[in-house]
């Protein structure tokens, strides 16, 4: 099977670089010169530079609910609870009122990864070391169960924002060690490295042309040209990026796959992906044009091992389709130009 998971380290930093752009900040400079034997190393070093910068900032706090007996009425008394424990008999009432606190998810969940790291054997002795030292800035915040499940229930708004990139990479580490740890199958590590790394590949093919193009960049949903207005239980047509410059639009959707195009039978001829196809032809004859506007869709994979690569142009029914491969084994100026060129297959 074709494989997409030989990509070399370096590049997985320049990607966070542009996917986050909190990379560019001065304290993190050192990481993109030094050599890093895996991702893991990778993600360990990007945790021990980016904490400290947090805690630096100030441990962001939120109001919370706060449960508790007294007798000194302050919020809310819960007469169900103080009747159930029977707090009046010693002259105290259940209350419940609001704490800004720094005991919020945000922090449970970072405290709880410094915790695991600490105790993780995969992770070097003066790694460790430098994690279990930022524990006592977590005095104030509960100790939570690290699980997958928790990163679900996270919420960001322009106050906390700045934690996205350290909590997404907390949950990246946490991955890694976890697979490795335990005894899943190769199989299923290999499914969850694609996974992780399709969602940062997304996000770095938007903020490269963000950065380093003249192009209007977006990345909206398009909306089903119903001819009756009625589109209830209609799939949502979320893009990954669409450029847009003059009077050309080119809808792109990237794509990281094991596997970037499929034979029916071993052995047999290597054909597009109909699903994939489908997707970007539905997008561009959905999308509502302007007057003289040109659209244009591409399916943008990110290159596999295999023989056959996707790298062709469809016309059909006056719309052009591109289907072009990014090689991210590549220097990071290669792949700098490749990602241009792409765009100037259309734009140009």
């Amino acid at each position: 099977m074709e494989r997409n998971s030989n990509i070399p380290i370096r590049n997985i930093y320049y990607m966070l670089s542009y996917a986050y752009q909190t990379l560019n900040l001065s304290e993190y400079k050192e990481i993109g010169t030094e050599v890093f034997e895996n991702v893991q190393e990778l993600y360990a070093e990007i945790l021990s530079i980016g904490i400290p910068v947090l805690i630096r900032g100030g441990l962001s706090k939120d109001y919370i609910s706060v449960e508790e007996t007294s007798n000194v009425i302050k919020g809310k008394i819960d007469i169900n609870s103080t009747i159930k424990k029977n707090t009046l008999v010693n002259k105290k009432v259940a209350v419940v009122y609001d704490e800004f606190s720094e005991d919020i998810l945000l922090n449970q969940i970072i405290k709880a990864t410094l915790l695991y790291l600490a105790r993780s054997n995969k992770i070097n002795r003066k790694m460790r070391k430098s994690f279990y030292g930022l524990l006592p800035y977590f005095t104030e915040v509960s100790d939570v169960e690290l699980d997958l499940n928790l990163w679900k229930k996270v919420e960001y708004n322009r106050q906390n924002i700045r934690y996205q990139f350290i909590v997404d990479v907390c949950r990246y580490l946490y991955e890694q060690l976890l697979f490795d740890e335990s005894s899943a199958s190769q199989i299923m590590k290999e499914l969850q490295d694609e996974q992780r790394l399709s969602s940062l590949y997304e996000k770095f093919i938007y903020a490269f042309f963000k950065r380093e193009t003249n192009y209007k960049v977006s990345r909206s949903q398009i909306q089903w040209n119903v001819d009756d207005g009625f589109a209830d239980a209609l799939p949502i047509m979320q893009t990954d990026l669409i450029l847009q410059k003059e009077n050309k639009t080119l809808i792109v959707d990237a794509k990281f796959y094991s596997e970037n195009m499929a034979a029916r039978f071993e052995g047999g001829a290597a054909k597009q992906k109909s699903g994939n196809l489908y997707q970007i032809f539905t997008y561009i004859n959905n999308w509502e044009k302007g007057p003289d506007e040109t659209v244009a869709g591409m399916l943008l994979y990110a290159k596999t091992t295999a023989l056959n690569q996707p790298n062709h142009v469809y016309n059909i029914k006056g719309k052009q389709i591109f289907v072009a491969t990014l090689d991210l084994q590549e220097d990071f100026v290669g792949i700098k130009e490749s990602l241009l060129a792409q765009a100037d297959q259309f734009f140009a």
